[in-house]
């Protein structure tokens, strides 16, 4: 039996480029004949709100969904699903067209967009790969969600944060200079995001920190846009790995960075980065810092993550 499918296109992703990439996929899946249905998101966030409301349709029953746009979009899709029975058995897909694109590189998913829908159409089977699960026990309603790539508090939350609220980010998008905008709030972040101390527990072991600066847990190798910040993190081995990176002065720091994108990324042998490795972890720190998952900020106040694995079945 062929497959049924759902597409959310989320067309301002990638600085519009899902929008402009929309056009070519839909006309590839009528010439095949593909049995499917558009939504399209109106607002940050409404991915999410759709897929609710698709489930209580039961629009979603007999089809995969396929997500086209970036790691935020996917995120929203994934949270929408969280709260539906055997939601890990309703097989998910993805065309990367945002600008970071982390869960493609991951989950070697081809870069082009129309290679990526071919792959999918001629995939014969699912892949279950792991996804994290959070929770934050701190906040007056407990929040909890799903993240395919990572999770983080400190300096990659601050740059997240700065994101979405800069002026020159819509800016520069305009003109297709958005890598410039993010290696501009970088620096900003550094300067911005002060040490706080944070403890760290596993199944095995607690430590605890004074002068964390970047706490990030994550699914697999690659966060910020192909920074292989964990080379030897994978969807598949029903382990999450945190890694900790101590506040360093300026331009030690800028060489720490430097040395994450270039292999074989020695920054993991710098004493001031700490990597832990566990099915279930916990984060915590009395202090207000910003929190991000899957680049989506999920906002600022003091932290008790409790984190652990789920399963999901993609298609790609």
């Amino acid at each position: 039996m062929e497959r049924k499918y759902l597409f959310i296109v989320n067309k301002t992703a990638g600085s519009g480029r899902a929008g402009t990439t929309w056009p070519t996929l839909a006309e590839y899946l009528n010439q095949k004949n593909i049995d499917y249905l558009i939504y399209e998101t109106n607002y940050p966030g409404h991915e999410y709100q759709l897929i609710q409301n698709l489930l209580k349709n039961n629009t979603v029953e007999g089809r995969t969904i396929v997500v086209v746009g970036g790691d935020g979009t996917l995120h929203q899709t994934l949270n929408g699903l969280h709260d539906a029975p055997q939601h890990e058995m309703i097989p998910l897909g993805y065309i990367p067209c945002g600008s970071g694109n982390d869960f493609a590189r991951g989950a070697k998913i081809a870069k082009n967009p129309l290679k990526a829908l071919k792959n999918l159409l001629q995939a014969k089977k699912v892949t279950t790969l792991d996804v994290g699960f959070y929770r934050n026990t701190l906040q007056q309603q407990a929040d909890d969600g799903s993240f395919t790539n990572n999770i983080g508090i400190g300096f990659d939350a601050t740059i997240v944060d700065l994101s979405n609220s800069s002026r020159l980010k819509k800016f520069l998008n305009k003109y297709h200079l958005g890598s410039l905008v993010y290696v501009i709030i970088l620096f900003k972040a550094y300067f911005v995001q002060p040490p706080f101390p944070v403890t760290i527990t596993t199944e095995n072991e607690t430590h605890s920190f004074k002068r964390a600066f970047l706490v990030t847990t994550t699914n697999h190798p690659f966060f910020g846009g192909g920074v292989s910040i964990v080379p030897t993190a994978s969807m598949t081995d029903g382990k999450l790995d945190l890694v900790l990176i101590e506040k360093l002065p300026a331009f030690p720091f800028l060489l720490l960075f430097i040395l994450m994108l270039l292999p074989p990324h020695l920054h993991t042998k710098f004493s001031c980065v700490k990597q832990f490795r566990a099915e279930k972890l916990t984060i915590s720190s009395p202090t207000k810092q910003h929190i991000q998952a899957d680049g989506e900020a999920l906002g600022a106040h003091p932290v008790e993550l409790s984190l652990s694995i789920e399963k999901q079945d993609f298609i790609f």
